[in-house]
């Protein structure tokens, strides 16, 4: 009972998806890489420890908070080497999940972080 409770007020705390959490949560590595994430990654030639990076020393940009998939966020953040990364977390039982990442086109944003019309 006791840790059913405990696990509840952990989850109510990430529920709000407190930014500063996530990137606890983060450098601990519990969070959930999705497949399309992964795809990704894969495809701007992104390992996992430089969106980790990029995680750990961005920012919130955009907040999503009554999408019908459920709330979520883009970060905005570079990689040691410098790199310019975009990745939008989302939150599914309780734990951050990395729903895609991408680096952010030069057409589309201005330094990232602010998008074009």
């Amino acid at each position: 009972m006791i840790r059913r409770l405990i696990d509840f007020f952990q989850f109510a705390i990430i529920d709000r998806m407190d930014f500063r959490k996530i990137q606890e949560l983060i450098k601990r590595r519990e969070y959930i890489f999705s497949e399309h994430a992964d795809e990704e990654r894969t495809k701007d030639q992104l390992t996992v420890a430089e969106i980790e990076q990029a995680i750990l020393s961005g920012g919130v940009i955009d907040e999503r908070l009554d999408d019908s998939r459920g709330e979520s966020r883009l970060i905005t953040g570079k990689t040691l080497s410098g790199k310019l990364v975009h990745v939008v977390i989302g939150l599914r039982f309780g734990m951050p999940v990395i729903v895609t990442v991408y680096i952010p086109s030069k057409d589309k944003w201005i330094y990232g972080k602010i998008k074009k019309r």
